[in-house]
């Protein structure tokens, strides 16, 4: 009977192993996509946020040959961001003006305005 108590105890403690395992994974891999919230006037610096819209304008810096893009987002234009050791060039050669894209990146502040930054080349995507 001894052995029987022992066994179900084993499983038991391999089944609370593998439920936490889980639960590290969900909130490691999965929670973060699911944060992910429209841009929106209460969205803060350093929060992911996507946003669907016109390309309105796009350019490189003068110096750094970073792509600055302007993004019509209803009745707002939104400063787009993407460093070139992020994809710049890859981006730019993919989108054009009038294009609708969907950006996901991080809200920052730049000389007082929000822009979304992005974060690698699968933060922008044609729609």
């Amino acid at each position: 009977m001894s052995e029987i108590e022992r066994e179900e105890k084993v499983m038991i403690v391999l089944l609370m192993m593998v439920l936490l395992s889980l639960s590290i994974a969900y909130v490691t891999f999965y929670q973060d996509v699911a944060q992910i919230q429209e841009l929106s006037t209460s969205s803060r610096p350093g929060e992911m946020v996507y946003l669907e819209g016109i390309v309105a304008s796009e350019r490189f810096t003068n110096t750094g040959d970073h792509l600055l893009i302007d993004v019509e987002h209803g009745s707002e234009t939104i400063k787009v961001f993407v460093s070139r050791d992020k994809g710049a060039k890859e981006i730019a050669s993919i989108i054009g003006e009038n294009n609708k894209v969907r950006v996901t990146g991080e809200v920052q502040e730049y000389q007082g305005e929000l822009e979304i930054v992005v974060q690698d080349v699968s933060g922008i995507e044609l729609l």
